[in-house]
């Protein structure tokens, strides 16, 4: 299952790589230099059915495998390969199954008495299989352009194997060592082949490669056993290829082909570069007229707004303000400003900029139940301080935050959070006259 599930994931990629070549002209659509080959490969080989090449302990045996193919590239991306292929491996039991063969092929759990037979630890599987396979080559790397030498082929297969199995080892009742050769099976197998080559000359390619069949039928190895139910091959090794055609006409005829691309691609760039210069000292022309004009309507606009803002601010500058200030709360045994304080302060720096002719009081309150008295009122007089400092700070003229009182402590407050304050107040025309900075303190 998981094999057809890797042949449809190539078939998918490889119809979406067909695709995009089609619809941008990549060069992996590009003639092969040479379209026939034939080659050579070879290499090792393993098993999967009831018995496995690879066990617990490792790879146990080394197969051997090889063939010849032979195969036609349509272009750099896409060939069509067919091949012969023959090879054997050794398959062992794995530590799951503990059970007994008979020689007549029968499984059981424990040994048949008076019966010839094998414990799957004692008994080994050999293996001699043929192949006949057709597969597609989609080389990955045909989309880089000038890449000539490397290859990277994803290769869906289809092939009709042929396996048969001998199985041997000691026999279990002693009898000593024994072969019994099993029918031969004809499997479909469909897989996949990844490739990797280096062009060494232009006729002349060295690459690596790895297959794996999934086959369909019995199991190759003819052991009967319910526990598993896989039926693979693969293999991998070295190929040798050699390429077909006259490989020098073609690199001259691509030589030219390339030169007059490159000799049209230089004069289509002088055509859009006139043409981009023509039409940069149009479009600078339009800016700078634009650009003109904005400036006028700016300064019209900025005339109009600085008009409007002289009379408005002579108009306001005339009034006093006569709303309500916030009070500013302070925490516990401390006389910095919170960020909410800060904030509220610097809404009343801007109402005072804007009422130039108004000016303000602060009073300050502490707990009445206050342990220390005397502490509380140097507290208040820091508190009432720092307020006038941050106004200042803020550009309000100190000449008009007055008087500044220290009330001492507040009788109506029940709470300590409600007591801890500075109110800010607005001073009518008699205070705003006199300019007299009062700062008392209630004993």
């Amino acid at each position: 299952m998981r094999t057809h599930k890797m042949f449809l994931t190539f078939a998918i990629l490889c119809s979406v790589a067909l695709e995009v070549c089609a619809q941008e002209k990549a060069p992996a659509l590009q003639p092969a230099d040479g379209p026939w080959y034939i080659g050579i490969g070879g290499g090792t080989s393993f098993g999967q059915a009831t018995f496995y090449s690879i066990t617990e302990e490792g790879i146990r045996s080394w197969g051997l495998q090889g063939g010849l193919f032979a195969g036609y590239r349509f272009n750099r991306l896409f060939s069509l390969e067919a091949g012969i292929q023959v090879g054997g491996q050794s398959q062992f039991n794995l530590d799951c199954c503990p059970y007994w063969l008979g020689t007549d092929g029968t499984w059981q759990a424990t040994q048949v008495i008076d019966k010839d037979g094998w414990y799957f630890d004692d008994l080994e599987t050999a293996t001699r299989w043929g192949k006949l396979a057709l597969q597609a080559n989609f080389n990955m790397l045909s989309f880089i352009r000038n890449n000539k030498r490397w290859s990277l082929d994803l290769s869906p297969q289809i092939s009709l194997v042929n396996t048969a199995t001998r199985w041997k080892g000691n026999l279990s009742m002693g009898q000593g060592y024994h072969e019994e050769m099993q029918p031969v099976n004809w499997h479909l197998g469909l897989g996949g082949q990844v490739g990797v080559g280096f062009a060494i000359t232009p006729k002349w390619k060295l690459g690596l490669y790895g297959d794996i069949t999934a086959l369909t039928g019995n199991r190759f190895d003819c052991i009967p056993n319910k526990a598993h139910n896989t039926n693979l091959l693969w293999d991998a090794g070295i190929k040798l290829t050699f390429s077909f055609g006259n490989h020098k006409r073609k690199a001259a005829e691509a030589a030219a082909a390339a030169a007059a691309a490159e000799a049209a691609r230089l004069a289509a760039e002088r055509q859009a570069a006139e043409q981009a210069r023509l039409a940069a000292e149009r479009a600078a022309r339009e800016k700078a007229a634009a650009e003109q004009a904005a400036r006028e309507q700016a300064a019209r606009e900025k005339a109009a707004a600085e008009a409007a803002a002289a009379k408005a601010a002579a108009e306001e500058a005339a009034k006093y303000y006569h709303g309500s200030f916030p009070v500013i709360f302070f925490g516990p045994a401390t006389a910095e400003l919170s960020a909410e304080a800060k904030t509220q302060l610097q809404e009343v720096a801007r109402i005072m900029a804007a009422y130039s002719k108004t000016t303000i009081s602060l009073d300050g309150y502490f707990y009445k139940w206050a342990e220390d008295k005397w502490y509380s009122n140097v507290l208040t007089e820091k508190r009432l301080q720092k307020v006038k400092d941050y106004l200042v700070a803020q550009g309000v003229d100190e000449m008009r935050i007055h008087p500044i009182t220290n009330q001492g402590a507040d009788l109506i407050a029940t709470r300590s959070v409600e007591a801890r304050r500075v109110e800010i107040k607005v001073v009518g025309k008699e205070a705003a006259a006199g300019r007299v900075d009062v700062f008392t303190v209630e004993k």
